[in-house]
């Protein structure tokens, strides 16, 4: 009897796994949907996008087998991989809306020509074309060699060229100017041809290199040189003067290649100006509107502090805080870079002094 009990229960344990496991494969072994999208084809285009597309399958209709018309994408794609490709250089920096703090001031001289095309004014080009670039991230005022000679010149300072360690460092004193901008241009390549065979309008595309200097104007010293290259794509002109317009953009691609890395260390120079003049109550600075200095600015001011070179290089290692002496505010703007400002702590302020920004 207990026997029977046992066959009993047995099978009805096996009987409502049974029923159990049949009602799961009603609810979760549906027909698996076919995947009828198509594989994706790899696309290059020009060289230098890989692309992954997977489209949606075609419909089909009663003349599937007259010739497809060429597929045109979808508004939405499916699914869209990027196949892995080296990445391409931006070419316009990354640069914050607001700049905290007064604007550096630059000195930019000529760019040595050191490519084949002797006749041609590119390193005057590259000059201009980095001044324009600074000026325009409003983080940096720039001043070119004509006015810097002439400004020293005027302080009866004499001197040969502005590249020397000693011109730079008394620009810094007498005009606030914070760093010289200074390289060469190299490997300007162009490459011509006609736009087709029954046209004669040429076609030219070119590539460059150029290398800037960042000198600390205080100092002298080298901080770090920048190399900017330019690919060839991207420099494509045509008709009358096609081959001077790919060489400026090549010079173009090459600055905006090391831009964003000579802003970043720029930044790590401190903005001092100077004194350039006291008159009673009135402080003259050498900063003003340009630089960024508004009416209520409060300014700090130092003495000069020492000049530390390395005892074995001789190599000078930057200048340490003088004594503050005090601080002014700014009662007035005049001219293009210059304001007027009233002592508010301290005296005994004179041309030799470092005004300093209290934001740091």
């Amino acid at each position: 009897m207990i026997q029977n009990k046992k066959l009993m229960v047995t099978f009805f344990i096996f009987l409502m796994a049974f029923l159990f496991i049949l009602n799961s494969c009603s609810v979760f072994g549906g027909k698996k949907k076919e995947d009828k999208t198509s594989a994706g084809k790899t696309v290059t285009v020009e060289g230098m996008e890989t692309i992954k597309g997977v489209n949606r399958p075609k419909e089909e209709t009663s003349a599937s087998k007259a010739p497809a018309a060429p597929a045109t994408l979808p508004r939405k794609e499916t699914e869209t991989k990027v196949a892995a490709a080296s990445p391409r250089p931006l070419y316009s920096p990354s640069l914050p809306i607001f700049q905290v703090g007064f604007r550096k001031k630059v000195a930019i001289l000529d760019f040595e020509n050191n490519t084949t095309y002797k006749e041609e004014k590119i390193g005057e080009a590259v000059a201009k074309k980095l001044s324009d670039k600074l000026e325009a991230t409003q983080r940096v005022v720039t001043l070119d060699k004509t006015v810097v000679s002439e400004m020293l010149k005027r302080e009866g300072f004499k001197f040969e060229k502005l590249s020397d360690p000693a011109v730079m460092k008394r620009a810094h004193q007498s005009l606030g100017i914070q760093a010289f901008a200074l390289g060469t241009v190299t490997d300007v390549s162009l490459l011509s041809s006609k736009a087709s065979e029954t046209s004669d309008e040429e076609v030219a595309f070119a590539t460059s290199k150029v290398e800037i200097r960042l000198v600390d104007a205080s100092t002298g010293n080298l901080l770090k040189t920048f190399i900017g290259r330019s690919p060839i794509f991207g420099t494509k002109e045509s008709g009358e003067y096609s081959r001077g317009k790919a060489v400026l953009k090549a010079i173009d691609f090459g600055l905006d290649d090391v831009l964003d890395g000579f802003l970043r260390q720029l930044d790590l120079l401190d903005w001092t100006t100077s004194i350039a003049r006291i008159d009673g109550e009135s402080i003259y600075l050498n900063a003003g509107k340009l630089s960024g200095i508004r009416i209520g600015d409060t300014l700090e001011v130092f003495e000069p502090g020492r000049e530390i070179f390395h005892p074995n290089t001789n190599l000078s290692l930057g200048w340490t805080s003088g004594r503050m002496k005090g601080a002014v505010r700014v009662t007035d703007l005049f001219g293009v870079d210059a304001a007027i400002a009233k002592s508010v702590e301290g005296s005994g302020f004179s041309s030799d002094d470092v005004v300093r920004s209290t934001v740091r």
